[in-house]
């Protein structure tokens, strides 16, 4: 862990390795609080042969001077896999025993060829059953994560899945009630994460790959402009351009839309509770009148929610600046807030 100032207060570091940028925070714990101590969003080219990771990591690290030696990572995409399941009751110590065999139903993936993880989430409405939670992650997209991070010259603690870090600092920093189930949608450049909860428990996780690099693509294609110019468009779209834009970006959110409902009304089926409301975060709300359009298709109220709402704030940091862009450290916050 890196450690700064006089008393060497323990620091924790996140870092979100998107497609399109680099968001990493520090989260210090300080005479008993929780502390944002640092943070950044670096931007990389939309181009992957333009992309020099190890110095982009590093230059995103130095701009904000922290030297951390270990850090917390998350994962996504097609090579993970998350299964909400029922076996029959045991201890933590026999499921692990028994991880692979129970794993192989369950996985599109050669066991031999995963990293296979469990959380046990309580007892199952069926007599003798638990429900569990299992996830699977490819060995070699972790093991060139791993890879980076030491030519870069930092350890890794942990690594998590991209949905559950957005959701771990969603429920340390949301006060809605715990009995409702609450659908969180983690809306990023190359894909859109679905986690609903009950009681601060997940229940239900999907990934939806679609994202803003898709409204981006759209846009170029339909309006024959450069990728880049298509990627600024979406973003900040001139008064002439607006008209094109929004239908545009009202195309590819109703794809959105359309997965988002079919995951609804499969949790809804399965487990007898209505979806009360919806919470949003992720790059892709910055593009204008998103949460508007996905709250009128689906008639619930759709909040942005920060997740540095339940951090204080380093002296140094603007709390205006941060929250303004607050929504798109969801993934990196929640990384640095695991203990």
């Amino acid at each position: 862990m890196i450690q700064l100032g006089k008393k060497k207060e323990e620091q924790t570091v996140g870092i979100d390795l998107g497609s399109r940028s680099i968001k990493i925070a520090s989260v210090r714990n300080l005479h008993g609080e929780k502390v944002l101590a640092a943070y950044n969003i670096k931007d990389l080219p939309l181009k992957k042969e333009h992309i020099d990771i190890n110095r982009s990591i590093r230059e995103a690290l130095e701009e904000v001077d922290l030297r951390p030696s270990e850090v917390n990572l998350s994962i996504y995409g097609p090579d993970v896999i998350v299964r909400f399941i029922n076996l029959p009751k045991m201890t933590k110590e026999q499921l692990e025993g028994a991880l692979v065999f129970e794993a192989e139903k369950y996985i599109p993936f050669n066991v031999n060829e995963v990293i296979l993880d469990f959380v046990i989430l309580g007892d199952a409405p069926e007599a003798g059953q638990m429900k569990v939670l299992l996830a699977a992650a490819k060995r070699d997209p972790i093991e060139s994560m791993i890879k980076i991070m030491e030519d870069v010259g930092v350890m890794v603690s942990s690594i998590d899945i991209n949905a559950f870090a957005a959701f771990n600092s969603f429920i340390l920093s949301n006060p809605e009630s715990a009995d409702k189930a609450v659908a969180l949608l983690e809306m990023g450049h190359t894909h859109t994460d679905v986690v609903i909860s009950v009681n601060h428990s997940p229940h239900f996780m999907r990934q939806i790959q679609i994202g803003g690099k898709d409204i981006s693509t759209t846009i170029a294609r339909n309006l024959s402009v450069p990728e880049e110019k298509a990627d600024g468009m979406r973003l900040a779209p001139k008064e002439d351009e607006k008209e094109a834009v929004n239908e545009i970006t009202a195309q590819v959110l109703d794809d959105i839309i359309q997965e988002v409902q079919l995951s609804f009304g499969y949790f809804e089926n399965t487990s007898n509770a209505a979806i009360d409301s919806i919470y949003c975060s992720g790059g892709m709300l910055y593009s204008e009148g998103v949460m508007e359009h996905i709250g009128k298709k689906l008639g619930l109220e759709v909040k942005k929610w920060n997740p540095i709402s339940g951090l204080g704030v380093s002296e140094n940091i603007s709390r205006q600046d941060v929250d303004s862009i607050a929504s798109k450290l969801s993934v990196s916050v929640g990384l640095a807030m695991r203990d």
